[in-house]
């Protein structure tokens, strides 16, 4: 099996396809967006609201994926993420602040209402994830890889 690589960038008007092969079972993508971790939903009498930050977020990941044409994977799907963050001005923190299950939520829901990666989130079947500060020099961002997997995730 081979794997397909692209950088993903709101300033870039297309994905740039770094390797790619037409007998690919993984994906890896690199999205050029600030991680940000999905906040509560606010309900009100005028509908559902989140906080400004992973409004933002929504956003930018909506731009960021909106030009990239891929065909829904199939059948059951693993996903790794791996969230890079800028480190905090002030606090001197070893890791991010934000729970890592609410770091995952946004990339994953963006994904799916997207439609060109799988058809359904119910297809993810096995997630892994990390969050750490990026490297000075380093660009802030999530690397995914998505690849598809049998239907007993324990046998991973």
């Amino acid at each position: 099996a081979t794997t397909e690589i692209y950088t993903l960038s709101l300033h870039d008007a297309l994905p740039i396809l770094l390797m790619s092969s037409k007998t690919t079972t993984t994906s890896e993508f690199f999205l050029e967006v600030e991680p940000v971790p999905a906040s509560r939903p606010r309900v009100s009498k005028w509908g559902v609201f989140y906080g400004k930050r992973y409004e933002r977020f929504r956003r930018e990941m909506r731009e960021v994926l909106s030009p990239f044409p891929v065909a829904p994977l199939a059948g059951p799907i693993e996903v790794s993420l791996e969230f890079i963050v800028p480190p905090a001005k002030t606090v001197k923190r070893e890791i991010p602040r934000g729970d890592i299950d609410n770091y995952v939520k946004g990339p994953l829901d963006s994904m799916t209402s997207h439609g060109g990666f799988w058809t359904d989130d119910e297809q993810v079947v096995l997630v892994h994830a990390s969050k750490r500060y990026s490297n000075e020099g380093e660009t802030n961002g999530i690397r995914i890889r998505i690849r598809n997997c049998k239907a007993d995730a324990s046998a991973m």
